[in-house]
């Protein structure tokens, strides 16, 4: 079947999508075909791989028309606020502008592993607020205006920048606020930094490295801390009337292996003038009238901070 685009005529589609107004809103391409847009001509993916993209992708528009995600038939070198970059697959926002490019877009199974999809992937060079980097990246976004958002490295990367508690290196993520200042990093390791209750270490044993954008040390666009993830650290709180609470990391059964018990940090916020623990059910206590003590647990007491699932 063919349909019209704003980028064009895609002559072989089928799987055609609809909105209750009648706008195509996602279509399954069977044949070549290309689609002229800002970021240079692009062929949507139409043909598979049985080992590593055993299924086409299909072609998503928002209502008005405009592109919203689109896998490529091959790696396409793509425009971007940041210089060409080779993309299997590309996301825009509602305006038109560019979201999120992805180097590889390949299906990880039993056929198909993490090591075989990184042996295809090729370090990129970025200039980012930061300093300039080289990894490999699962993906790189960016802000509606354009300004760099987000990267995320492949797992078992890692890079220098530069940051508000110094020059550190970081893996799994990095985030930027739109005017260039650093939000937040996934440090490689255990890190030691100043908050307004005292000295907090920052790591997560677990971050998962879907995207760049949340991670364990977070900054306001000052550079001040604003919150942190913390798997080895307790605060006792005590309340006006002399009572205390504590808060403490939590443990939670490995998804690896139930026997085993992983650490899960304590997330701690600093909203203005308080200081916030939790993520879902967040419980706040104002700075004034409040005191805060920072410990720390014990290596024996609470066992590795991560497991290896041998996968």
């Amino acid at each position: 079947m063919k349909i019209e685009t704003r980028y064009g005529v895609l002559n072989s589609v089928t799987h055609i999508e609809t909105d209750a107004q009648g706008a195509v809103i996602s279509c399954v391409p069977e044949g070549p075909n290309t689609l002229d847009t800002p970021w240079g001509r692009l062929t949507p993916q139409h043909s598979t791989d049985d080992m590593r993209r055993p299924k086409v992708e299909p072609l998503l528009f928002y209502p008005d028309g405009t592109l919203r995600g689109v896998a490529l038939e091959t790696r396409t070198p793509v425009a971007t606020p940041l210089g060409e970059i080779l993309a299997e697959m590309l996301n825009f926002y509602p305006d038109g502008s560019l979201r999120r490019v992805f180097p590889l877009n390949g299906k990880l199974s039993g056929y198909w592993t993490e090591k075989e999809e990184a042996a295809l992937c090729e370090p990129l060079t970025l200039q980012t607020p930061a300093g300039e980097i080289t990894a490999r990246m699962v993906g790189v976004q960016f802000h509606p205006g354009g300004q760099l958002r987000s990267v995320t490295l492949w797992p078992g990367e890692a890079v220098e920048i530069d940051t508000p508690v110094g020059r550190q290196r970081v893996r799994v993520g990095i985030a930027f606020h739109p005017g260039g200042q650093l939000r937040s990093f996934e440090p490689e390791k255990m890190l030691g930094v100043p908050t307004p209750i005292g000295r907090i270490e920052a790591f997560d044993p677990d971050a998962l490295g879907i995207h760049g954008d949340c991670n364990s040390l977070c900054f306001a666009p000052d550079g001040s801390v604003e919150s942190i993830a913390a798997p080895m650290n307790t605060v006792q709180v005590t309340l006006p009337d002399g009572s205390t609470r504590t808060f403490a990391p939590d443990r939670t059964p490995s998804l690896c292996d139930e026997r085993v018990q992983e650490t899960v940090p304590l997330r701690i916020s600093f909203p203005p003038g308080k200081v916030a623990f939790g993520t879902d059910l967040v419980e706040e206590f104002p700075m004034q009238g409040h005191e805060f003590k920072v410990g720390r647990l014990l290596m024996d007491i609470l066992g590795p901070i991560s497991y290896n699932c041998g996968m």
